[in-house]
This record gives C-alpha cells, structure tokens and sequence, in this order.
C-alpha cells in the first residue's frame, strides 16, 4: 500500500510518502518556492517526493486529503448566508477558488487518476499525533484556527482507533483569536504568533487579560462561545477585528512599522495568559472525558510552547509531534486511512522528523566549486565534529547542514544556525546581524538528553523543541544566558545518539571541551526566509550574512572577507 498524503490552500501545504503505514519521506511545499507558508496545491513537492522514491505517479494506490472540502464548503457558504449582501464578492471568490482547488482536478492534473480519500480536518491532526506517539492509549487535544467546521477536538486513541468525544465550532476559536491579537499587534497572522510569544514575558498581563476575558459571551465548564461583535471572522478575509475590538482594548492597532511599546507588550501577555487559562480548562476536560493518563496535543497552537507545559500538570506523559500544524496533516490523513484498514491492529513507529531532501558530499562539492571566494577542507566525522566544536567554543557562528531536512517548523539539528550559548551577547549577534529580527524573539538551546535536567527543570524528553520549560540558576546565574528568555525560560530541544547521531555527537564533543554539552540552536535562514534546504541556498546565504563557517556533509567551509 503505497500513499500519497496532501495538505493544501490554507497554510504550511505539503505533501508525504507512506508505505505499509511507515512514513517514508516527507516535505512541505515553502521549502521549494522560498514562500514562507506556501499553501499552494504542493506539486514540487509531490514531484520530489515521487523522484526520490524513484516511482510513478501511477504506482500511488491512494490519495489522502488532510480536510473534507464539501464540509468546508458548507460551512464557508452557511456563514456566507448570515450576511449576503456583504459577503457577495468573498462569496464569488470563494466559489471559484473551489472550482481551481478541486483535488480531483489537480491529482488528474499530474496523472493521478486513483481513490482520493478525504479526512476531517481535526481528525487529520489527531492521527498525526497519535500514530506519531508511542502510546497504545492516550487522550488527543487538538486545538487550531479552525478546520471544516470544528476549531478544538477532544478524543481517545485507542490501540490503531480514535474515537472523538467533543468538538467546538467555528467561529468559537482560539487559534482564531490568538491571529487575530496578533494581527493586532501589527505582525502576520499564521506567521507573527511566534513573536507574540515571545514578546509577551516583558508584559504584565493584568489589565488587558480582564478586557480580553469579555470576548468570551459563555463559558461551561467543557465549551466556550466567543462574542462576534469584536471579529470579523465571519465575513472578512483582510482585517480579523473590529472598531469594537478597539474601544475594549483602549488603543488603536500596532502597524507593522511602529515601534514595540509597554502596552503591545501587556496585551502580548494578556493574550498568551487568556489562552493558557483556558488551554488548561481544555486539557482538564480531556482528562475527565477520557480518563486516560497520556495526551497527545495536535493542531496549529501546540506550537505554543509555553501552554504546552499545562499539560504535564494534567497527565502523567505527553506527546507533542514535530509538525502539529496543517503540514504534519497530510502524514496524519494517510496514518488514519492506514489503520482504518488494518487488521493487525500492531503500530508502527514513526517519530522520525528527518524525512525531507538529503545531498551527498558529490553533490555539496558541485555546489561550492561555483564559488571563487570559498575555501573547503574535507575532514572525516570525527575531526568535522571536533573542530566544529572548537569554533563554537571560541564564539563563532556556525551554520550546520547535515543528511535529511527536518518535517516542520523547528530546525532540529540538520539545518540550524549553531552558537555557543554561554554569553550574552552572542543573542545580540544572532538577532541583530544574522537573523535581523526583532531583538525580543528568543533562542532555543539543544542539550544532551541524558543531561538535559542537569541545566534545566524538565523530567521526559523533549526532541522536537515544543516544550518551553525554566532554566537552572547555577552559581547564582543561568550558565546559558543567550538561550535563556528575560523571564528564565528555554524551550528546549533534548538530543540522544538514535535520534540524530552526528548533532548527538557534536553535543558530546562540546560538553568535553566546555562542561555542558549545550548549544545554542536556531533555524538556519536569514530575515523572511525559509528554512534552508540545498546545498546552494546554503552556499548563498553563508556568503551573504556574518555566519562565520559552515559545515556542510563532510565538509568545513570558509570565506574569503575582503
């Protein structure tokens, strides 16, 4: 059985390989248009896909879809036909995006001509993380923007099945609300929800949590109703909020150029306050419902790290997959589809991130000898991994390029940005001259996983980098302060040698020369860019930015500064 998985047309599209329910391959579709969270219909992807498993399109049996459009049509046009008049030309949009959406069409497009299976949107999100998991029963929390109809879930995995116990609708929303303050304070929804978090521990959230608190109209003790009169949700796809929105806040909309002041930051944190309340409220409610000791948390805001430890306060092990949002969808509607069909009821592993494009030495070679100003040195394993860890010691910024790209959104040692994080202003250096952003956006350390409580305040292990947790203060200080946050949290990313030897190596080599076998790690791209992916793009944005060196496969390059 060999399946093709799709997830398209809202955001972070892409596109997986499956076969026998073992996730083969998988990438999204950003990674080849350089669009950051490209929701086009996935063809480079696909044809990636199909050229790296050397097969046909015609040999897919099937096709699975992350989201039932005919549902999702129904609700768009139901909320339509609350306000006709201003809703007509969104209307028309929207019928004929669905027309040059059809999945039917497209697949044809490219040759496929097979069964096409749809998957409730939440239901994609559930699979994902549950089949991700390594749990034989576990509660699944799903909480995102919203899906066909459904913006929260709450189910039970049991074994290969999952059996959904309640749902919330649109446009009751918390994914939808968190956008929308985001949008407010002048970043991109879908996009900008990363800087809100990180922006919101230099605010109080006292005053602005009470006026957020009166958007929700009704409260019970497992459900919420949001009060439209502050959104737009229903009929706007440009602006999220309202007049209304304004007056309760008691200050106009941030635009993007403007600077951060005290009340951004206050709202910032009101926001990440509201949604951790009732984040928790979701999370008592699962466990209640499902009387289970394990969760497994999907959808879009379980890259809220922060409220993610919420969960751990409610269960005794939880499961975070490493692409929760629309991306990891497409593995997920394929993993459901598998199970539903199998009889075996035995599960199979795939808690693998590292399934996007690889290159060989050959390749990177290829590559770099198309540059004059570029000097290589071709080491074995061994000595790449300790130089690499002398220059990190000695302060240099390293760009790290290595086997499989990473499936989501966290860089998890194959295409990262890598710093010593012992100093302070190794963040400034980060911020500032490599990644040009905002200088309130935190870093991420990786750590030793047989270590990790040494440095920080955390029991299980972390390997996707989507649990925000506090640092140890040593000796009256944090050891690591440029991957420490201004209100002493990291969200940590832990590392053994299965999960990715030659990073688990490295971070060994650091520990022998420094004491702490701890990296700074972040994403390797510059401003507004996605993530690295080609020996190429790599090559370009070393010579481009104050990266000190790369190490690309077996190699070490450096550059000529004139």
């Amino acid at each position: 059985m060999i399946q093709l998985g799709i997830s398209a047309f809202y955001h972070d599209a892409a596109a997986c390989l499956v076969k026998d329910g073992k996730v083969l391959l998988a990438v999204e579709e950003e990674r080849f248009t350089e669009v950051k969270h490209d929701a086009s219909f996935p063809v480079n992807a696909i044809e990636w896909l199909l050229e790296e498993s050397r097969i046909k399109i015609t040999d897919i049996d099937e096709v699975c879809w992350y989201e039932n459009p005919d549902i999702k049509k129904d609700r768009v046009l139901k909320t339509f036909n609350k306000r006709p008049f201003r809703t007509y030309f969104q209307r028309r949009k929207f019928l004929k995006e669905q027309k040059e959406h059809s999945p039917k069409s497209l697949l044809q497009a490219i040759g496929f001509t097979g069964p096409i299976l749809y998957t409730d949107h939440h239901l994609s999100h559930s699979a994902f993380s549950f089949y991700t998991s390594n749990y034989s029963t576990a509660a699944i929390l799903t909480v995102d923007g919203v899906g066909e109809w459904e913006t929260v879930t709450i189910s039970a995995g049991i074994g290969t099945k999952i059996h959904k116990h309640i749902s919330i609708d649109f446009p009751n929303s918390l994914g939808m609300l968190y956008s929308t303050i985001t949008a407010y304070l002048g970043f991109k929804p879908n996009e900008g929800e990363y800087k809100v978090m990180g922006l919101a521990p230099y605010g109080q959230a006292n005053e602005y949590k009470e006026k957020l608190d009166k958007v929700f109209e009704k409260q019970t003790h497992n459900k919420f109703w949001i009060n439209q009169k502050y959104f737009t949700w229903e009929y706007s796809d440009k602006i999220m909020f309202t007049r209304k929105l304004g007056r309760l806040l008691g200050f106009p909309p941030r635009l993007p150029e403007d600077p951060v002041e005290q009340h951004h930051k206050d709202l910032a944190a009101a926001l990440q306050a509201v949604y951790e309340e009732q984040f928790s409220k979701l999370l008592t409610t699962a466990k209640n419902i499902t009387k289970l000791d394990n969760i497994c948390l999907g959808g879009g805001c379980a890259y809220n790290g922060v409220a993610n430890v919420k969960a751990f306060e409610k269960f005794s092990s939880v499961h975070i997959p490493f692409a929760p949002s629309d991306a990891g969808s497409a593995i997920g509607a394929c993993l459901y589809h598998y199970y539903l069909k199998d009889k075996t009821n035995k599960r199979i592993s795939n808690s693998d991130p590292y399934l996007g494009p690889s290159y060989s030495n050959t390749e990177i070679k290829k590559a770099f000898k198309k540059y004059d100003n570029i000097f290589a040195y071709k080491l074995s394993e061994e000595k790449l991994v300790d130089k690499t860890a002398d220059l990190l010691k000695n302060q240099n910024i390293v760009a790290w390029f290595q086997g499989r790209m990473e499936f989501g959104a966290r860089a998890l040692g194959n295409r990262s940005i890598l710093a010593s994080p012992s100093e302070a202003n190794m963040r400034e250096r980060l911020n500032y001259v490599i990644k040009k952003r905002e200088g309130f956006r935190p870093f991420a350390p990786s750590v030793l996983e047989n270590e990790a409580s040494t440095w920080f305040d955390i029991k299980d292990a972390v390997p996707y980098m989507n649990v925000v947790c506090d640092a140890k203060v040593i000796n009256n200080i944090y050891p690591f302060k440029a991957a420490t946050h201004i209100n002493g949290s990291c969200r940590v990313q832990t590392v053994n040698s299965n999960q990715n030897d030659r990073y688990f190596k490295l971070l060994q080599a650091t520990k022998y020369k420094t004491g702490a076998g701890v990296l700074l790690n972040t994403s390797f791209n510059l401003k507004d860019q996605t993530i690295t992916m080609t020996p190429d793009q790599a090559i370009k944005r070393f010579i481009n930015s104050k990266i000190n060196f790369l190490v690309i496969g077996n190699y070490l390059l450096t550059k000529d500064i004139k």
